[in-house]
């Protein structure tokens, strides 16, 4: 490949970079909102980083009230793409701390070491390659640094109020070989009153609606611990799912559930503790109030991975199945509230699902609030952008290039012309808000050694094989 040693120069920095970024816990906190930091201190501060390294490396740098960060060089109309500094809360289960950065047996671990600082800051290592190459470019690049990918793309709704996103480019964000199409992604809000409930104080299960919940906590009256603990003993579950009650010193039973998280487009890949805690509250002695309340959760929403319980058995060719995540679950004292984060074909109504929701909610009361929607995305196999990236990937790696489809949300829906490129390699897990995230050392540098390329060829001048300056 075009500058394939100067890539590996790289690897001792682009190590030390990601870890210095993963260290910083950029969680969303919008009630720590202040100005310049929109979404909390700790997202603040991630950006504040990447940008000043990229202006360290020589870069033209931008901050955009805090919103949004841009990293660019070159002339020419815009290549884009996006990355996103902000990362899901790290969870239960971890093995090491999530924000120490360890490297161990050839992997750097941490909560955004894949999704996605790993492979952002390939890809401004792989810029600098190409910038100090000082190869002649046709285009800007524009690398676009967001800042809350994972809840809500208030930042990019900011960015667009200012100027226009590129409508060309792609994000390090999914899956190798290209992701082509995005399926579209709605979080429905299901809530309704009840009355006190005579021995549920509470259920507590869920952080955030594109996760499927690693924990529950539970709060019981009016049951004895014998009955409760002889009911844990006969509850049947997969072996990812445990049980255990806390010590109490009043009248209340606290549970801890725990079960396995996973991404809420792939709800199969993980053990949602809340549905499980649902299902063992039904193996109590609660009343019938009680009982028809976790019934219906169990029925619609928490029935299958497809939407099965409210009939959306809704799939096509481009795009495959639709995906139901129950993500969060709360009962409380006078609410019952649920978070689905739905991912529908690309050849569906987004609408249309919201209907048949509402229809089957209205028969037990629940109100349904559209909290997001993203319309699905698509880009044509034979495109231009989509062979030119294949290629890059085949050139560097050797291996098959094809185009797929997938179930997640990524930035390249909000370019006309975007696609998902990257990081997970073809057999590899995808740690995206897992415990124990991980990238491993040698895809880094492979990583880089793909965006380098893949932006050789969409930005640099044909010089028809001449070799190119270098800074040594």
């Amino acid at each position: 490949m075009v500058l394939e040693s100067q890539v590996e120069k790289e690897q001792e920095a682009l190590i030390h970079n990601v870890q210095s970024c993963v260290r910083i816990r950029s969680v969303r906190t919008p009630e720590q909102a202040a100005p310049g930091a929109p979404f909390g201190p700790g997202v603040q501060q991630a950006l504040e980083w990447f940008l000043a390294e990229a202006a360290r490396m020589g870069f033209k740098t931008r901050n955009i009230d805090g919103y949004v960060g841009t990293v660019e060089f070159g002339s020419g109309d815009v290549f884009g793409v996006m990355g996103h500094l902000d990362v899901v809360p790290e969870g239960d289960g971890w093995s090491v701390p999530p924000y120490a950065a360890a490297i161990k047996d050839g992997k750097l671990y941490g909560r955004g070491a894949s999704d996605d600082k790993g492979p952002t800051l390939a890809v401004l290592h792989a810029m600098k390659v190409l910038k100090d190459s000082q190869w002649p470019l046709r285009r800007t690049i524009r690398l676009i640094l967001g800042t809350d990918e994972e809840s809500g793309w208030a930042d990019l709704d900011y960015y667009r109020q200012r100027e226009e996103l590129p409508s060309e480019g792609f994000t390090p964000d999914a899956k190798f070989p290209l992701i082509h199409a995005e399926k579209g992604l709605l979080q429905l809000e299901l809530s309704k009153k009840t009355k006190a409930l005579s021995h549920i104080v509470s259920l507590t299960g869920g952080e955030r609606p594109n996760i499927v919940p690693d924990h529950c906590h539970i709060r019981i009256k009016g049951i004895a611990e014998s009955v409760i603990r002889e009911k844990i003993e006969a509850f049947s579950c997969p072996a990812e799912i445990s049980l255990d009650l806390l010590p109490s010193d009043n009248q209340e039973q606290t549970l801890l559930v725990k079960g396995a998280g996973a991404h809420g487009s792939l709800p199969q890949e993980g053990k949602n503790a809340a549905l499980y805690a649902v299902q063992f509250l039904r193996t109590l002695p609660l009343d019938r109030e009680e009982q028809a309340l976790l019934q219906w959760i169990s029925d619609q929403p928490g029935n299958g991975f497809h939407g099965e319980g409210f009939d959306l058995a809704l799939s096509d060719e481009v795009s495959g199945k639709l995906s139901l995540n129950v993500g969060i679950l709360e009962i409380q004292t006078h609410t019952t509230r649920l978070v689905a984060d739905i991912r529908y074909p690309v050849t569906c109504q987004g609408e249309g699902i919201v209907e048949q929701i509402s229809r089957v909610c209205k028969q037990e009361d629940y109100t349904v609030n559209v909290l997001v929607h993203q319309l699905p995305h698509h880009v044509a196999k034979d495109s231009d952008l989509v062979q030119t990236l294949l290629a890059a990937y085949h050139e560097v790696t050797g291996k098959d290039a094809y185009a797929l489809a997938i179930g997640g949300g990524t930035y390249a829906k909000a370019l006309p012309q975007g696609v998902a490129f990257g990081a997970v390699f073809p057999g590899e897990p995808d740690m995206a808000h897992c415990a124990d995230e991980y990238i491993r050392i040698d895809h880094l540098l492979l990583l880089t050694k793909i965006y380098t390329q893949a932006l050789f060829k969409v930005a640099a001048v044909d010089t028809s094989g001449v070799k190119p300056e270098r800074n040594e």
